[in-house]
């Protein structure tokens, strides 16, 4: 539910999630997600250090819970602010099941703000039809696992300062090439 962290680093945000033990087959490790826990939506987010105007690269694994198919399933990775930075996937669920989960992996780089980022992972699922003659709502979501964070060595985006006094100096280059041109 909102506010737990008893998933250790992370916090859910909104909505529930379900940690997952052995009902499915994690794509690394012994445990896993399904975002949408409890017939909500979930979120779930942790901070890390970052270095303002890195570049970092989100690596996970996306499948979608077994127990409701056919369906496509998608989730938000963001960082800082969820309607500002992100990026959505989708996973299409048809003919997985509980051993043979289909896991796909996914990156995502971003340009950190500041010295603390706040990552997180959001369902958009919102499906509402009937599964086994029940309306089953949001219960069964996208299946999240094995997320990994690094920095990009060493690449920056430019500081908009940078990239005008770049801009300028081409510009003047290409002034004094045109105003001195040799042989007029």
């Amino acid at each position: 539910m909102a506010g737990n962290n008893s998933i250790t680093g992370w916090v859910v945000g909104n909505g529930s999630v379900d940690y997952v033990g052995a009902y499915w087959q994690p794509a690394h490790g012994s445990r896993s997600l399904d975002l949408n826990g409890d017939g909500s939506q979930g979120t779930i987010w942790q901070v890390f250090s970052s270095t303002p105007g890195r570049l970092y690269r989100v690596t996970f694994a996306l499948a979608g819970n077994p127990d409701a198919q056919p369906r496509t399933t998608t989730l938000r990775v963001w960082a800082d602010d969820p309607s500002a930075t992100f990026a959505d996937f989708s996973f299409t669920v048809n003919g997985q099941t509980y051993s043979e989960m289909g896991w796909t992996y996914h990156s995502w780089i971003f340009s950190a703000t500041s010295g603390q980022t706040r990552l997180g992972f959001t369902s958009l699922d919102a499906y509402s039809g009937p599964v086994w003659g029940q309306n089953w709502g949001t219960s069964f979501g996208p299946a999240l696992d094995n997320v990994t964070v690094e920095p990009l060595g060493g690449e920056h985006l430019p500081e908009p300062g940078t990239l005008m006094l770049v801009g300028l100096g081409l510009a003047g280059s290409a002034w004094l090439r045109r105003r001195f041109k040799p042989g007029l």
